[in-house]
């Protein structure tokens, strides 16, 4: 991963590096988000967020229906 901070999360203004179009995949896959959190992210910020905005929204998320 390409630590180089080149651009900024819509987020929280931190400073990340995208790894959208990198040889490797992007961290960011690592992480799982209901299809309600991405459609709701989607449309408040334009752009990637870094991974630990990410890591928080994926955290705060409830527990899946068939997980209770």
């Amino acid at each position: 991963m390409n630590s180089d901070a080149s651009d900024r999360c819509p987020c929280c203004g931190g400073g990340f590096h995208c790894g959208a179009n990198d040889a490797e995949p992007c961290a960011c896959t690592a992480l799982r988000l209901d299809a309600a959190t991405l459609a709701d992210l989607r449309a408040r910020y334009a752009g990637c967020l870094c991974l630990a905005c990410l890591r928080e929204f994926a955290a705060s998320e409830p527990p899946a229906e068939h997980l209770r």
